[in-house]
């Protein structure tokens, strides 16, 4: 009889299809400046909204655990009113990457959304229906999933998180049809939005910067244990993408993201490189990433 309950539910085990999620999401609700006397409805928003994230099976795809993409949002209030339920927040987003071979992570995404409003009571439901325009909240959390998401398959396979940038662009129109808060439209005070990142990713014009989310990582991080020579080459020939990129738009948001995410990284990475490859290296980065030219000069050691 023990036998035959242990093969049952291997069978069962094996028939359910595994539901493995894509984020290993930490999500922190910055209160200090709002002055309400009881702040536990923060920490609840946390929790819920961490369940979101780790719950929903956004990509379709079989996740292991040590291939979850680390996710830290931190949403920092700037007022919350308790009459109306409105939030007033940014917002910090950032994913990591696990790289091959190593116990190391790469931060793939780091952005500052500046428009992070939204409406919220104890009581609403809060999930993600694909097609379907919820909330300003949950159209928040859905669009950075897929955009997360997009970012990671790009460093896979070239242009392989197409579908998922696809999927952040639909959440980004019906957000923009639906609701009246800023972030959602291309044309705003600042070129930080949401709508603009995910447009500048599917604009052709930019197809280069997807080409070098996959050199810089598949061809260059994930070989480096392997061949620190020939992954930093694979480096450089993905900032060589970038500069295509940045000869037609220097100022795009997704030149931005990009160095703000790997600035630090680079400058480690061309610390190690051969002393008549550092100054071709701070000559390519300061000409992309004007704003961290000092940084790059530490790359002389």
């Amino acid at each position: 009889m023990h036998k035959f309950l242990l093969s049952f539910f291997a069978l069962i085990s094996f028939l359910i299809p595994a539901q493995a999620q894509d984020f290993n999401c930490r999500i922190k609700i910055n209160d200090v400046q709002v002055q309400i006397a009881d702040k536990s409805i923060f920490r609840q928003l946390e929790q819920r909204l961490t369940e979101l994230m780790n719950n929903t099976k956004w990509s379709g795809e079989k996740v292991e655990n040590n291939e979850k993409l680390e996710v830290n949002i931190e949403i920092i209030l700037s007022g919350y009113d308790q009459a109306s339920y409105e939030y007033r927040a940014s917002a910090i987003i950032q994913s990591r990457r696990p790289v091959y071979g190593s116990t190391y992570s790469t931060t793939l995404f780091s952005f500052n959304d500046e428009n992070f409003d939204f409406k919220f009571q104890d009581q609403d439901r809060l999930e993600f229906q694909d097609g379907n325009y919820l909330s300003d909240l949950s159209s928040l959390m859905g669009f950075y999933a897929y955009y997360m998401l997009g970012l990671d398959f790009d460093t896979f396979a070239p242009e392989g998180g197409t579908a998922l940038f696809t999927k952040a662009f639909q959440v980004a129109n019906l957000a923009q049809q639906s609701s009246s808060r800023a972030g959602w439209k291309p044309f705003e005070r600042t070129v930080r939005t949401r709508y603009n990142l995910v447009d500048n990713i599917l604009n052709e014009r930019f197809r280069p910067l997807r080409q070098a989310y996959y050199l810089y990582h598949r061809k260059g991080l994930d070989q480096f244990q392997k061949d620190p020579l020939a992954a930093r080459k694979q480096i450089m020939n993905s900032l060589t993408e970038v500069k295509k990129v940045f000869k037609i738009a220097p100022n795009t948001v997704m030149l931005l993201v990009f160095f703000e995410a790997k600035s630090d990284e680079l400058v480690n990475i061309f610390k190690g490189a051969e002393e008549m490859e550092k100054p071709k290296a701070i000559e390519l980065l300061s000409e992309l990433n004007i704003a961290n030219i000092n940084k790059y000069e530490k790359i002389r050691g």
